[in-house]
């Protein structure tokens, strides 16, 4: 009888380990692909608008089909040289699955801060106009301000040149952090910034510094730690790896973005 038992209790064990297995394989752990079009603007001005930064991306799930109505722009940051914009977009499939990518924009040096919305950007021109219809004696006001910037952009200018390229970086990482929801998980590299010698081998996860998050603990962030870029190690040049997570419920981490110039 026990004999019996026993084997019961193996079968019901095989069954239920295979169910399992069946589930997990079947489950949808692929995030969309996003796609840019090749006609897509490749320079980025101060009037853009988020759908103008939209335009010419879509975004496909092997399962869900088109979900590009889930794309947003995650960020929009200037480079090191103020030449160019990278733009971070992000999709997501019904199954909270996390896809992002960055696309790089040719730029004047305007910084990324003046993207704005479709509905913000009819409100411009009545700005532009309310404000040169101040008074003379706020222009008189306005000149003694703008001495005083002056004398504060000098300032911050002159402390701007005193920082490295990477205390420069990990000012701006620190600046994306501080911008995420509290649900968001929060991604930390050792440097935002480094430099190597042609021909000297990466390794990407030695750059990880801390994954943080409010409910997923971070050995368990960093088996779902996603890289997205690539760095030619022989051709000089600078290169960005751009580094996030998506935590259980489907909360995308910063796009930490290290930059490795190989010279």
């Amino acid at each position: 009888m026990r004999k019996w038992l026993v084997v019961l209790m193996a079968a019901v064990a095989i069954g239920a380990t295979a169910i399992l297995g069946w589930l997990y394989v079947g489950q949808d752990r692929k995030g969309p692909e996003i796609t840019i079009a090749d006609s897509k603007k490749d320079s980025y001005t101060a009037d853009m608008t988020t759908e103008d930064l939209l335009e010419g991306v879509k975004a496909v799930d092997e399962k869900d089909g088109d979900v590009s109505d889930s794309l947003t722009v995650e960020n929009v940051y200037l480079n090191e040289k103020g030449d160019e914009v990278t733009v971070v977009y992000v999709a997501k499939d019904k199954s909270n699955n996390v896809t992002k990518v960055t696309y790089h924009m040719t730029s004047d040096g305007v910084l990324p801060g003046s993207v704005i919305s479709g509905d913000e950007a009819s409100d411009k021109n009545s700005l532009n106009k309310s404000r040169s219809a101040k008074t003379n004696s706020d222009s008189e006001d306005s000149e003694d301000l703008q001495d005083g910037s002056d004398e504060t952009s000098e300032e911050d200018s002159e402390e701007d040149a005193e920082l490295t390229e990477e205390e420069k970086a990990q000012e701006r990482e620190e600046a994306k952090i501080d911008k995420l929801n509290p649900q968001d998980p929060r991604f930390y590299l050792t440097t935002y910034y480094v430099e190597i010698a042609k021909g000297t081998q990466i390794d990407r996860l030695s750059y990880v510094k801390d994954i943080q998050d409010d409910k997923d603990a971070s050995n368990e962030l960093y088996r779902k730690i996603q890289i997205t870029g690539n760095v030619d190690v022989n051709t000089p040049g600078t290169y960005e790896l751009t580094y996030y997570v998506v935590d259980s419920n489907g909360n995308a981490s910063n796009g930490a973005v290290l930059t490795i110039v190989v010279k």
